[in-house]
């Protein structure tokens, strides 16, 4: 599926020479896949003879303050982003634009504090990793309208909170790593515009969302409302001390859920039927003796 065959590898320095209002990286070493013989490009990625082929493009390690709007666009073979510990800062709207095979954004080992709406808007990109930044706010639009996102990677920010109004027309989602942030609440509906199962060429895949290690204490009545199954729920290492039937919503069927290390006294009966296994995941919790023997917990 991804374009990691044998292809021309070309380092370079980049310079900017004008067609970039604002260039973004003037001035960096850059790794490219495809393209033959470039000694000189704009502090842009766009579609010029010497880059129209261009299949990877990676930048590690090198000074990127800002993605500016326009920063990588209009390349028709284009599969792979990476841009790792550049000190990007922030990410402006349009910065990714005209992709059409595009499949992976990584920007990870940064600095960026805010995603702003539209920045990642009617890409067809499947996997977005956004690990290891100083996230903090996020629009609740930033994940609308990617119509092929299937992964999703937001773990070890310092995000403190999460919305219902995420992933609008953006069906395909199936997996959301939050894991390592500073989240202290699951709010009602978080997962309204999320699909429990999805079949990608032909294979069905069950959504998965890791919300481990963070601060969460309240989940609200109604949180999990909306899809009927899950793949995996990871919630442990929390500080989660109550979870009401009510807050399991429309759900039926949890393949693993994991409470493990929370502080909760007992859980409802009707998670037990949504997700057996359950009764093995809820080591280090303060569970009360009638729960243990009511629930047929075995291992705590």
């Amino acid at each position: 599926m991804r374009l990691h065959g044998v292809v021309l590898l070309s380092s370079l320095l980049l310079s900017a020479v004008g067609a970039c209002d604002e260039p973004t990286f003037a001035g960096v070493r850059v790794t490219l896949k495809g393209a033959k013989d470039v000694k000189n490009i704009t502090g842009c990625f766009g579609p010029t003879d010497d880059l129209v082929k261009v299949s990877y493009i990676q930048v590690v390690g090198q000074p990127v303050p800002v993605i500016r709007r326009d920063a990588i666009h209009g390349l028709p073979n284009l599969v792979d982003v990476i841009l790792e510990d550049d000190n990007v800062t922030d990410i402006e709207p349009g910065a990714f634009r005209n992709l059409t095979y595009l499949y992976l954004i990584r920007i990870r080992n940064n600095n960026i504090r805010v995603i702003r709406a539209g920045v990642f808007a009617n890409l067809p990109v499947r996997e977005l990793n956004l690990m290891n930044n100083r996230i903090e706010i996020i629009d609740p639009n930033a994940f609308d309208d990617l119509p092929n996102l299937l992964i999703l990677g937001l773990n070890e920010n310092k995000i403190t909170r999460i919305s219902n109004d995420w992933f609008k027309q953006s069906p395909r989602v199936a997996n959301i790593n939050l894991e390592k942030n500073y989240i202290t609440t699951i709010p009602d509906r978080i997962l309204q515009n999320i699909r429990g199962v999805h079949v990608v060429k032909n294979v069905t895949i069950q959504t998965n969302i890791m919300l481990n290690d963070n601060l969460i204490r309240k989940i609200e009545d109604g949180a999990f409302d909306g899809p009927e199954t899950l793949g995996w729920l990871f919630l442990h290492r929390n500080e989660i001390e109550q979870i009401s039937e009510e807050s399991l919503g429309s759900l039926k069927a949890i393949d693993w859920i994991r409470l493990d290390h929370n502080k909760l006294k007992c859980i409802p009966e009707k998670l037990v039927h949504i997700s057996p296994k359950i009764v093995y995941y809820l080591q280090s919790n303060p569970l009360s003796e009638m729960c243990i023997n009511k629930l047929n917990i075995t291992t705590v």
